[in-house]
């Protein structure tokens, strides 16, 4: 494999080779290796020699990163939205603390399929790691060889799940606690077309989870109160645009953001209620809205 060029503060971690952009990585997952095995019908007599290995099949590429450490990840969630897709060939590396590849395997073919984005919580101080998830056609060993260091960069602030801040067209959002996980996922579909009868995939646009928020405090009545009127008026919900920002440390700059349309409100669930007065818990809903599209921007890094 040709020399390439990493940060020094980036070796001893792993990496992805996006068309010769070496990125680091939280962690990864290889795809699993299998064969179909065909065993003999039960009704027919046989040996447990009559087993035989079918076609071979691989699994599902797995990528953990941190979205500003990531360029490329803005484009994945335009390509699972818009129902697009671009077959890549990606080389993930695994290197020592001396620079030194221990593991290099190049994955070609690789199509996205889904994006996760984890959960946000007010009370808790986890990186945001977003996990990606690709098919790959084929996979190979790389020649293990070593990586020239380079003088350290621009150090990229990390995101927090607890540095958020949301904001929903005509709703209050202060005392929304957690924010679920978001999913994009697509379907990949095949069917066999030429005289071979050979399939040929197609990739549908992603399915994208509700937006699920946990509301207490001062928000809780002007929420429930929203719940009670769509539902005493039995009208279609109405469209909402939404804006989840992450911040910094200090909660006052802003490092990027995911950006919602909503169909609008589509269930609110009352927290359950106890004898026992638990003031500290408080009075919470769970409010659910479908999600029509979803963009991320990144703010742009500052040497």
């Amino acid at each position: 494999m040709a020399e390439q060029a990493l940060a020094t503060q980036l070796i001893g971690s792993c990496y992805l080779n996006v068309e010769g952009d070496i990125l680091p990585l939280v962690d990864y997952t290889l795809p699993d290796i299998s064969w179909s095995i065909h065993e003999p019908s039960s009704a027919l007599p046989s040996s447990r020699s009559d087993i035989q290995i079918g076609e071979p099949a691989l699994g599902k590429l797995i990528l953990s990163l941190q979205p500003p450490a990531f360029p490329p990840l803005t484009k994945w969630v335009h390509e699972l939205t818009d129902g697009g897709h671009h077959q890549l060939d990606l080389e993930v590396l695994r290197a020592d603390t001396n620079g030194n590849i221990q593991e290099g395997l190049r994955l070609s073919g690789c199509v996205l399929t889904e994006l996760h984005f984890p959960p946000c919580a007010a009370a808790q101080k986890d990186a945001y790691v977003v996990r990606a998830v690709l098919q790959p056609e084929r996979i190979a060993a790389l020649p293990s060889g070593p990586l020239k260091k380079l003088s350290i960069g621009t150090k990229q602030r990390p995101w927090l799940v607890s540095g958020f801040r949301l904001s929903i067209d005509g709703l209050p959002t202060g005392g929304i606690s957690k924010i679920d996980g978001i999913d994009l996922i697509r379907d990949i579909a095949s069917r066999r077309v030429g005289e071979l009868r050979e399939p040929l995939p197609y990739y549908g646009i992603a399915r994208c989870s509700p937006l699920v928020l946990t509301i207490g405090g001062r928000d809780y009545p002007a929420w429930r109160d929203y719940a009670l009127k769509r539902l005493a008026e039995g009208t279609p919900a109405s469209a909402l645009a939404a804006r989840l920002t992450f911040l910094d440390a200090s909660l006052k700059k802003e490092l990027g953001s995911l950006q919602f349309s909503l169909a609008g409100l589509a269930g609110f669930q009352f927290a359950r209620a106890t004898s026992r007065g638990d003031e500290a818990a408080g009075m919470q809903g769970v409010a659910r809205l479908p999600v029509q599209d979803i963009k991320l921007e990144v703010a742009p890094t500052q040497s």
